[in-house]
């Protein structure tokens, strides 16, 4: 048990670290990828006929390629079950460095093709921000509708992605095809099945959006909880705001990764509701999915509906309204999602990246230092000083 909580506690830890910049964030977003792949999986076999006649240790050990989720995946190191290769130099260095490069390569594949879908949006949510100044600035309100618009323009749109997103990004995660990611069909399918679930997720990413913004916030507002801290020189502002946000970067962290694992559990039950049910054919799953299913025995249209076709006729229009009510109310929760970046930003501005990377969405960065003030503590304390 102590190894557990040590290894959850290090990953907790540099997890934190990497989430500290944009370009290291990359590498705990490849993390996070790893991570769902295994909760989908997990909750697979929880689901499955397996799960009442062996426990979960041994049917990883019964399937040598998932034998690596035992554990939690790596950070840094290969993972046990990975496959070495020959020469010793190489064991080495894969035995050190192999998790590392594969967490990179699992992240940048991540975060282009969740720009893929969002990259559009948030650019016209920065243009609105800025349009909305420059019209202000210089007295143009005849042209106010402007900025409006392409506000109202950018929130349709991320609102619209928000639907689809957290399954693809699911999907993706699991079967290791970026490709899949785009497959507008299963998705779509996924979304008609687990609209409530849907639903309740958005209003997850909402609460977990606030509590950021909270936490974004926050230094603003410091130095009128505690009038000491003005007199604060800038490189002890520094060390105060790094601390601030390594702290809030871990809480960020983690709620990331429940989410991410929330949106895999939901997308995983529907897979299997659309499998067991045959809604879809054999063909629309992936090849990864089509061997989940069957290694973990859950025979493909093993759920048949029982009613009659007068039943589901006369069911039909509420079974419309419902799902049809619950997507409406879910692109409405989405809206909200989508518009709190302009509030984040006008309580507490951030130059481009406070508009262009949602770390709930895009890359898990939570620092916001601004900055002027680095570049001040760099003139207060130059490098050759600090040697």
């Amino acid at each position: 048990m102590w190894k557990r909580w040590f290894r959850s506690l290090w990953i907790l830890l540099v997890g934190t670290l990497l989430c500290q910049s944009l370009l290291t964030s990359i590498l705990a977003l490849g993390w996070i990828y790893r991570w769902v792949r295994q909760v989908a999986v997990r909750r697979l076999f929880q689901l499955s006929p397996l799960a009442q006649e062996i426990p979960w240790r041994e049917f990883l050990q019964s399937t040598p390629e998932w034998i690596s989720m035992q554990e939690p995946p790596n950070l840094f190191r290969a993972q046990v079950g990975s496959e070495t290769p020959g020469r010793r130099l190489s064991r080495w260095i894969h035995s050190l460095l192999h998790s590392l490069g594969l967490n990179w390569r699992v992240g940048l594949a991540g975060i282009l093709t969740t720009w893929s879908l969002t990259l559009l949006p948030v650019v016209i949510e920065s243009l609105a921000w800025y349009t909305g100044w420059q019209i202000s600035f210089t007295k143009l309100y005849e042209e106010s509708e402007t900025g409006q618009a392409l506000g109202l323009l950018a929130v349709l749109i991320f609102s619209l992605v928000m639907v689809y997103l957290p399954l693809a990004q699911a999907r993706h995660g699991v079967t290791q095809d970026w490709r899949s990611f785009f497959d507008l069909r299963m998705i779509r399918a996924l979304i008609g099945c687990r609209p409530m679930r849907l639903f309740l997720l958005a209003i997850g990413y909402v609460i977990a959006s606030l509590i950021l913004l909270y936490f974004k916030a926050m230094p603003a507002f410091f130095p009128v909880i505690n009038p000491d801290l003005e007199s604060l020189s800038a490189t002890e502002a520094l060390d105060r705001l790094r601390d601030y946000y390594f702290y809030t970067g871990s809480i960020g962290f983690l709620i990331v990764v429940l989410l991410r694992s929330w949106a895999a559990r939901i997308y995983i039950s529907g897979v299997v509701n659309l499998w067991t049910r045959s809604r879809l054919d054999q063909h629309a799953f992936h090849p990864q999915e089509r061997r989940l299913l069957e290694l973990t025995q859950i025979p493909y249209g093993s759920h048949q509906s029982t009613s009659s076709w007068v039943q589901r006729f006369l069911s039909w229009p509420l079974r419309i309204g419902y799902r049809g009510g619950l997507i409406g109310i879910t692109l409405i929760a989405w809206g909200g999602f989508s518009f709190l970046p302009f509030v984040s930003q006008f309580i507490h501005y951030y130059p481009v990246i406070g508009f262009l990377n949602q770390p709930l969405v895009q890359l898990p960065s939570f620092q916001y230092i601004p900055a002027d003030l680095k570049q001040a503590a760099a003139r207060l304390n130059p490098p050759q000083l600090r040697s």
